[in-house]
């Protein structure tokens, strides 16, 4: 399988670096993706690192990103985020994942369905696929793309599960169906 994968801001410090709570998105983003680039690679894959560092707003991150995806010819495009907006205190219940595809025709969703029934599995709710014609990468990137939710920033209770490795182990299982 041929795989873009990048983390869906600039870097933490920058304009447009995401969600910030009791984590930041943008560096947990870069290691979710760094684990798993080298998990799919370690099974083969061909992946690309599109990750954008240097945008010079929220439009400029966007648009390198899908210039850098649309370079390769791969099948599939791979947002990793986090989400922000819980807007609780801990409750023992968690707001989850999901994960966004273009529409419910997309040749990404049942990528997106593995994903998010593989993130929810680690104990965090299944929000599930949604559909989002209007995010940019989803909108114009030229192969399948879907764009990972891992879980809420600012939720105590998705944060005291949330484990890097296992995300990205989940992710990479759910891109590859690969249990």
């Amino acid at each position: 399988m041929r795989i873009n994968i990048h983390a869906g801001h600039n870097p933490d410090g920058k304009i447009a670096c995401g969600a910030v709570g009791l984590i930041r998105e943008s560096t947990e983003a870069r290691i979710v993706k760094d684990k798993v680039i080298a998990l799919l690679k370690a099974q083969g894959h061909t992946v690309y690192d599109c990750t954008v560092d240097n945008g010079t707003s929220q439009n400029d991150v966007l648009r390198k990103i899908v210039s850098h995806c649309n370079a390769h010819p791969v099948d599939l495009d791979v947002s990793i985020h986090f989400n922000a907006g819980a807007n609780k205190t801990a409750n023992n219940r968690t707001t989850g994942t999901e994960v966004y595809v273009y529409s419910a025709s997309s040749r990404a969703k049942e990528a997106a369905r593995r994903v998010a029934d593989a993130i929810s599995a680690l104990g965090f709710q299944n929000r599930g696929v949604k559909y989002r014609s209007s995010l940019y990468v989803l909108k114009h990137t030229k192969a399948p793309a879907l764009l990972i939710e891992i879980c809420f920033v600012d939720d105590p209770d998705d944060i005291r599960i949330y484990d890097a490795d296992q995300a990205a182990q989940a992710i990479a299982q759910g891109l590859t169906a690969i249990k």
